[in-house]
């Protein structure tokens, strides 16, 4: 599991308008490039999504199912193929909001994500870099948010 947090002089509202706009994190993810509401109503549980990515040269699209909802608080979401669910908690603090972002494994992943995250060609060592994704995106988010 990779995980990561970061406290945001914003308030929780301004947060989730930020988190919860699928097609414009492509802005603070050093991985993805935004997504597209592919069906079911936009943000919320079982809506589905079409996520564009990109690695250096490569490039990819995934598709995402919304897996739980809590408007204002958290949104989940998990990835088909890679079997990954990510997660961002929204929870008030002091005079500003907590974010934590986490990405877990809930499942074995395909045989192709496994033989393309073995090649190398998305890095060489994947959970560090979701890691180092994580941290990054709180990082352009909180930046984004305070500025």
């Amino acid at each position: 599991m990779n995980r990561a947090s970061a406290y945001i002089e914003a308030t929780p509202s301004e947060v989730w308008a930020v988190i919860s706009d699928l097609e414009g994190m492509g802005r603070f993810s050093p991985e993805n490039t935004g997504g597209k509401w592919t069906s079911g109503k936009p943000g919320t549980v079982g809506a589905t999504f079409k996520g564009t990515n990109k690695h250096g040269l490569v490039r990819w699209t995934t598709r995402c199912t919304v897996a739980e909802v809590v408007d204002g608080q958290k949104f989940s979401f998990e990835v088909d193929d890679s079997k990954a669910r990510w997660t961002f908690l929204v929870e008030p603090s002091d005079t500003g909001t907590l974010l934590t972002e986490t990405r877990e494994i809930f499942a074995k992943t395909s045989p192709y994500v496994r033989v393309v995250s073995g090649s190398g060609l998305l890095g060489r060592n994947r959970d560090q870099l979701m890691q180092s994704g994580i941290e990054t995106t709180l990082t352009r988010i909180k930046e984004h948010l305070e500025k």
